[in-house]
């Protein structure tokens, strides 16, 4: 019984939405974000430096943990994309004592503008939809300028299992749909949250993909998607915008989720390229790597762990944790080639539920991909997240 309490309360803590953003500064690479990098005084110079040296020290062993066991460290998990079908974004439910299922959106646009959107429902002791939770987060060149929740009852939630179609309280929030004429897979966003509200339109430009993964089931929808439209925030300053999105869905999320340590996740986007990544800690010094690669208007093409190498850098302290600020993809696998340095240039900080440590980041790719005879360069900003459960 007590093992069950425990894991119910894990699985708490992981599934709800309601989150306390940091208040405090961060500055990296000259741009000022919410907290400020740690400073201190002259009196305290040698503790400062002791506490530099630790962390140099602390990063190279990181670092040369990872390089050593990038062809030893493999655990079980090995990720296996598979086809998906527009009911896949669909609303799944689950069997399991209590789940949670979610939609999240995200997207870059040219003007500086950036945001993410979500829709997410809990399932309690498999008694129905408990909680169903609406998120929409606004940044401007990284800095979050607008952070909107809202909660609905299950009375006023309908998500249908057919297709990927989400009404709150009457009004259609997220519908996705085949275009007859073009076969782009379309989806319209209307998120309205307390005077700040996003009207977008996105058309895809890569295939999808799905695959089991640690604690649930992931399906990348829209790898990347042509974005358009218009988002307003305080009820009056109005932006057309245009941008390069995400989309995916998360369903059957159990207590094993949390069993892990957390996770890394991101995409990197070329001219004719998407690369999707993420590496799932079992624990602090275990990792699950994954990285699958799209070609835009074609197919994608996974990546086995063992050809991947993923490095954090340059560890900070942050909210009372040490985290990377910089990170190094590096694949190697015959006709695919990718070397990219991942720069953090924002962080956003949220604790779930005061224990949960959730990291979004802003961050410039730079480098290069080769598939097949193909070379691109990287140069693009876009979003990542570091989550932590201990």
């Amino acid at each position: 019984m007590r093992r069950i309490t425990v894991e119910l309360t894990i699985f708490l803590l992981l599934s709800m939405f309601i989150v306390t953003i940091s208040t405090e500064s961060i500055s990296i690479n000259g741009l000022t974000f919410l907290e400020e990098p740690v400073d201190f005084s002259h009196q305290f110079s040698k503790i400062r430096h002791r506490i530099s040296d630790r962390l140099t020290n602390y990063e190279e062993k990181i670092s040369k943990f990872y390089m050593d066991t990038t062809n030893n460290n493999i655990v079980s998990f090995v990720f296996s994309p598979e086809a998906i079908e527009l009911e896949d974004d669909a609303f799944h439910g689950s069997n399991a004592l209590h789940f949670t299922e979610w939609w999240y959106f995200d997207v870059v646009f040219g003007d500086g503008h950036s945001a993410q959107m979500s829709v997410r429902v809990l399932d309690v002791m498999n008694q129905g939809l408990f909680f169903v939770f609406s998120r929409l987060d606004i940044y401007k060149n990284g800095v979050l300028i607008s952070h909107k929740q809202e909660i609905y009852p299950i009375d006023d939630f309908y998500a249908s299992s057919e297709v990927p179609m989400v009404i709150l309280d009457g009004r259609q929030v997220i519908n996705g749909y085949i275009d007859e004429e073009t076969g782009d897979w379309i989806y319209d966003l209307s998120f309205e949250i307390d005077g700040t509200a996003a009207y977008l339109h996105f058309i895809g430009s890569t295939k999808g993909w799905k695959g089991s993964v640690p604690g649930g089931e992931w399906g990348v929808i829209l790898p990347r998607a042509e974005v358009s439209g218009v988002i307003t925030l305080n009820y009056k300053d109005v932006y057309y915008v245009r941008g390069i999105g995400y989309h995916d869905h998360n369903w059957n999320i159990t207590i094993h989720a949390a069993m892990n340590s957390g996770w890394f996740w991101g995409k990197i986007n070329s001219n004719n390229f998407t690369i999707t990544w993420a590496n799932i800690m079992t624990s602090w010094f275990s990792k699950q790597p994954l990285v699958v690669v799209n070609n835009v208007n074609d197919s994608y093409v996974n990546i086995e762990p063992e050809n991947i190498q993923f490095v954090p850098k340059n560890f900070q302290i942050r909210n009372g944790m040490v985290i990377p600020t910089q990170f190094i993809l590096n694949v190697d696998k015959g006709n695919v080639s990718i070397h990219v340095d991942i720069e953090v240039l924002g962080i956003n900080h949220a604790k779930v539920m005061g224990v949960i440590n959730y990291w979004r980041y802003h961050v410039r790719n730079t480098g290069s991909i080769t598939v097949d005879s193909q070379t691109e360069e990287i140069d693009e900003i876009h979003m990542a997240e570091l989550v932590r459960f201990y």
